[in-house]
């Protein structure tokens, strides 16, 4: 618990993400609509023409400036791609989307 909000730690090993990234002029536009870019490859616009199925979690990253003293206007949603496809993950036909390899990573969610 962080104040009054409540969030669950999850620890996910090396793994495989479809992921976009997002330039709106507001926060939340950038990941509606990524988050729209990112259901239209899930549910087959992807090279296998198959529905992905919906995993947890669905991740947004806030990236920052270089001194990490603000936040930018570019937002990352990404995907956690189901086990059974991290070996060959479907390609997206959308070519903002791309195929990410991440190492171990913890991921706060609420």
């Amino acid at each position: 618990q962080l104040g009054d909000l409540l969030y669950e730690k999850r620890q996910y090993g090396k793994a495989k993400w479809a992921c976009i990234k997002m330039k709106e002029k507001q926060y939340e536009q950038s990941i509606c609509l990524g988050f729209m870019k990112l259901m239209r490859y899930i549910c087959e616009q992807n090279s296998s023409g198959l529905y992905l199925g919906i995993t947890v979690p669905i991740v947004t990253i806030v990236h920052t400036n270089e001194a990490h003293s603000a936040m930018t206007q570019a937002v990352t949603v990404a995907y956690y791609l189901p086990e059974v496809l991290q070996e060959q993950p479907p390609h997206p036909f959308d070519s903002d989307i791309i195929i990410e390899e991440w190492p171990a990573t913890i991921v706060y969610s609420r």
